[in-house]
């Protein structure tokens, strides 16, 4: 047996063998490993000596860390899509957060593309005195970052409910919760494809087509099949000796999503509600000015 140690040729922190991304840095391995020691290591400076690298080259070494952690992430992403129920070991544990985010920002990104499509078509029924007074850049604005943080909230309720679940019902879940939401990204990245999809609709949607907005629509709805489909696969899949019958896990997994999202369906509405009501209150007498 070979029981000589691994690291990874980029940053040479101490790997697995059978690693295909390094978890510090996020390298993608293949077949770079190398054994004792990564080849050529790039020597630490101590703190305070001084360094030959310009800020021209500290730029560019940034850039290429970028670049390749870029390419790692979509290579990751990629294998994910090939294959959602296979474990990818040792990626970045950020990977999965990252995923994540772009599937709500495309989300948010379509609602205010379709936003400014719509007052744009409804723009001419408002007086001129109101439109100027209106930032409806700012608002879209304000509405989108609120959109985000509510969709990345309901994102989390989903992972953390399914890695309760899964610890519930598996006593031998060696996962930590990273390495558990790079699994449940994987399962439901293929989102991300019909989260584009959508968002390159609303580019090229006209407002009074409403017709694009049935095709919208349409591509919407197997992103809620897949992240529910994805909520319940990731608590049951590979559980051998389940303490709590499969059936009443998914009972009870669902039961406590549909509380939650009760729960959370209450904090949104208080949030965005109460931003439309503070909006309204603070321009009223500008509304009522303006006619």
């Amino acid at each position: 047996m070979d029981n000589s140690k691994k690291f990874c040729p980029h940053c040479g922190n101490e790997i697995k063998a059978n690693a295909k991304f390094c978890p510090k840095c996020g390298y993608a391995l293949g077949d770079t490993l190398t054994k004792d020691q990564p080849d050529d290591p790039q020597p630490t400076a101590p703190q305070g000596a001084p360094t030959s690298r310009d800020a021209g080259a500290a730029a560019t070494d940034s850039f290429a860390d970028v670049k390749r952690f870029s390419g790692n992430f979509f290579s990751w992403w990629l294998a994910t899509i090939r294959h959602p129920s296979q474990v990818i070991p040792n990626a970045n544990r950020s990977f999965g957060i990252i995923a994540i985010a772009l599937e709500d920002l495309l989300t948010v990104l379509m609602l205010v593309s379709l936003g400014k499509r719509l007052i744009g078509l409804y723009s001419s029924d408002v007086s001129q005195a109101v439109a100027n007074m209106i930032n409806v850049n700012g608002i879209l604005f304000k509405f989108g970052l609120i959109i985000f943080f509510l969709i990345l909230l309901g994102a989390a309720v989903y992972v953390s409910l399914s890695y309760a679940f899964r610890r519930l019902i598996d006593s031998n879940a060696p996962l930590n919760f990273w390495e558990f939401t790079n699994q449940f990204a994987g399962v439901t990245n293929l989102i991300l494809v019909f989260n584009l999809i959508t968002f390159l609709l609303s580019l090229v949607t006209t407002g009074a087509n409403f017709a694009s907005y049935s095709v919208m629509i349409l591509f919407m709805i197997p992103t809620s099949v897949i992240l529910n489909l994805g909520y319940i696969f990731i608590i049951m899949n590979d559980v051998e000796n389940p303490r709590l019958d499969k059936f009443y896990t998914i009972l009870l997994a669902e039961a406590a999503l549909a509380i939650a999202f009760l729960i959370f369906s209450y904090i949104a509405g208080s949030i965005v509600g109460g931003s439309i009501v503070n909006f309204i209150q603070s321009n009223y007498a500008s509304f009522v000015n303006s006619f």
